[in-house]
């Protein structure tokens, strides 16, 4: 099957024109043919003559049409109407001599051609309902394009504006997170910590996944890679190795996925439950990949004085607005608590 979605203007434009030929040269006169002649090798025959007929239906929609008329060249399309006109019944004319020397065409319908007088200029040999038939429905062709030409310049602009959209909101990520993390490395640095160059070396893996991975989607390997780097800087932070249990269920490897979508509820999350550097209530981090879907959640205490529950605030908005630009109906993201636990879920459908 053809995903027209999938297909650019050309491609369906070619498509298009194809279905239409098939139709008005083949499928048309086929029927036609069987209803008019007794013999299917006259019919045969007359679906051979509609489909020499291509060449002059084609430069009326691919000259006339699209290059005059649709350009709004009013004057010129109405002087070029009947030259059009004439061309067409010359080319008529030349189809039916081309029949008349085929040896493989039945003679008895050969003679029903010479009946027609092809050389006889002063006569006319074509239909005029069939003539404005063809005229008018290479016309609807070229409308029907036209439609879907403005169509894909629409969606085209749509588009580009969903990605000015989510350039902007991973510009706002990465400011905020770096804004943190220098933050934590200079109260290291005051206290003369020998885990600042520690927390330097992660910063700069981090650094250099940030700046050198801005494709549309990376490997979900590497995103794991960088939110345990990210992980290890929070433990530096607030001495404990215990404070965060990340596990990964499935096999990440042949999943892709956006850069830094994940690190807004990360950084909420660090936010509210490890302020105190409370040991006993170690945040809570899961991955799950299966064949058609991938979760993400995140859990922590929920502390009264600290943190009340809620779907705003700058870094989880930027979530969900990125989630629905990119995945639209197949994605999910839901905050709630359970208990004493603030719980963050993302779902994306594969």
């Amino acid at each position: 099957m053809i995903n027209l979605a999938t297909l650019t203007y050309r491609q369906k434009g070619a498509w298009i024109e194809t279905i239409y030929l098939l139709i008005l040269c083949v499928l048309v006169p086929l029927a036609m043919g069987i209803q008019i002649f007794t013999q299917f090798s006259h019919t045969l025959s007359y679906v051979l003559l509609n489909i020499m007929l291509i060449p002059v239906i084609m430069l009326f929609y691919k000259y006339y049409l699209e290059r005059i008329l649709f350009r709004e060249k009013w004057i010129l399309s109405v002087l070029l109407l009947p030259v059009y006109l004439f061309v067409f019944d010359v080319w008529v004319r030349i189809t039916y001599f081309i029949m008349i020397w085929l040896p493989f065409v039945p003679q008895s319908y050969k003679v029903k051609l010479m009946m027609g007088h092809p050389d006889d200029f002063g006569s006319s040999i074509q239909n005029f309902v069939y003539t404005l038939i063809i005229l008018l429905s290479t016309l609807v062709l070229g409308a029907v394009k036209k439609l879907i030409q403005k169509h894909d310049e629409v969606r085209e602009l749509h588009f580009e504006q969903l990605r000015l959209q989510l350039e902007n909101l991973r510009a706002q990520v990465q400011p905020h997170f770096f804004f943190n993390t220098l933050n934590n490395l200079y109260n290291l640095s005051l206290k003369n910590s020998p885990l600042a160059p520690v927390l330097i070396s992660r910063l700069s893996a981090i650094m250099r996944y940030v700046i050198y991975e801005q494709q549309e989607k990376v490997p979900l390997t590497k995103e794991i890679e960088f939110m345990e780097n990210y992980f290890e800087l929070e433990r530096i932070r607030h001495t404990g190795q215990n404070l965060i249990d990340f596990s990964i269920q499935g096999d990440p490897s042949s999943v892709e996925i956006e850069p830094l979508l994940f690190l807004p509820i990360i950084e909420n999350c660090f936010k509210h439950a490890l302020q105190e550097d409370l040991l006993e209530h170690p945040v809570k981090i899961v991955l799950v990949v299966d064949d058609d879907e991938l979760t993400f959640q995140t859990s922590n205490r929920l502390f009264e004085k600290s943190e009340k529950i809620s779907q705003g605030g700058i870094g989880l908005n930027n979530v969900k607005r990125r989630l629905e630009l990119l995945y639209g109906a197949k994605q999910q993201f839901e905050i709630s608590t359970e208990a004493d636990q603030y719980i963050a879920t993302i779902n994306i459908q594969r």
